[in-house]
């Protein structure tokens, strides 16, 4: 780290150096952008002023940069190169169909990226390669169909990923196994219609996980194996015809939501293993039986929701199972 710090100070003293000579200040705004004084560093909003290129003075002490809402169609290799405190870089809602290998070259410190609002068509990996503290990453409401495998590789910093609103058939499962950091995804808004066995098996950071929205009409018993701290999982709005099983592998949740399927019946010992659930969706599905033993072994449950189901009673001992049951 102290390597990489002397690298970027001599880098930025010559380039400093150079802007002196060429008559300009380090402070300088872009035409027409607004800019804020954060200290030595500057906050620079560019936003929805329909540009078509990346302003050419930026200062070399950006720390923040906002693009989003403009007509920016292409980004040249090494446009942002002496950006190197840069930490936020928003290009949201421009028309970038592909992102070049070495467009985010030089951007050390850059930890939040936002993509989303574009018709990137494939997880733009060339690009991001080496991205080692990048922490957010956006890149929902795209066109995205293609996820590589290895174009997440060396993100090792990443806790937040967003690809919901995107074209996807199938969970990414090869791309995803590199990102052992993940706290929370979204794969929301997609057209996916299988989980696979073990499709986030090296995700043992991930606690938040969105599957909402999509087509997803079965499981693999082993789906979820791996998901060791996951505490919230949206299943909800799909196709599912049966109680997701595979749910016991997640001993670690607390919210679960399986509203808006196809489901028939909660089986005998539904949720065993799961003492830590606080609240269960499963309302608006045509639900007909629920076993004896269903809600056995929840003492930590508040919220069950199941408006909507096709049963006339609940088990007998449903009240005495759920003792810290608020909203029923």
């Amino acid at each position: 780290a102290v390597v990489q710090f002397l690298i970027i100070l001599l880098l930025v003293v010559a380039e400093c150096g150079a802007i002196s000579q060429m008559g300009a200040q380090v402070g300088d705004c872009p035409s027409r952008c607004h800019c804020e004084e954060d200290g030595m560093l500057q906050r620079v909003d560019c936003s929805d002023l329909g540009l078509t290129d990346i302003p050419a003075n930026l200062s070399v002490f950006t720390s923040y940069l906002d693009l989003s809402m403009n007509n920016l169609t292409l980004l040249s290799s090494g446009a942002l190169s002496n950006l190197h405190f840069l930490e936020e870089l928003r290009l949201a809602g421009n028309d970038l169909t592909h992102i070049p290998k070495g467009a985010f070259y030089g951007l050390f410190n850059l930890k939040v990226l936002m993509l989303q609002n574009n018709q990137l068509r494939r997880v733009p990996g060339e690009a991001l390669q080496n991205s080692r503290n990048l922490q957010s990453l956006r890149l929902d409401a795209n066109h995205i169909s293609s996820v590589p495998r290895g174009c997440f590789d060396g993100l090792q910093s990443l806790r937040h990923l967003w690809l919901d609103d995107n074209s996807l058939t199938e969970v990414p499962a090869d791309a995803l196994g590199a990102l052992s950091s993940l706290q929370a995804m979204t794969l929301a808004l997609n057209r996916i219609t299988h989980i696979p066995d073990r499709a986030f098996t090296n995700l043992s950071s991930l606690v938040v996980l969105h599957l909402n929205n999509n087509r997803i009409r079965t499981l693999g018993t082993q789906c979820f194996d791996g998901l060791h701290s996951l505490e919230t999982l949206d299943l909800n709005y799909n196709n599912l015809e049966e109680f997701p099983i595979a749910i016991r592998a997640l001993s670690t949740l607390k919210e679960l939501g399986f509203h808006s399927n196809n489901i028939k019946s909660i089986p005998e010992q539904a949720f065993t293993g799961h003492s830590t659930l606080l609240t269960i969706f499963f309302y608006d599905n045509p639900i007909q039986f629920v076993g004896q033993s269903a809600f056995q072994h929840l003492p930590e449950l508040r919220t069950l929701t199941i408006t909507g189901a096709r049963i006339t009673s609940l088990p007998t001992t449903v009240c005495d199972q759920l003792p810290n049951l608020l909203v029923l």
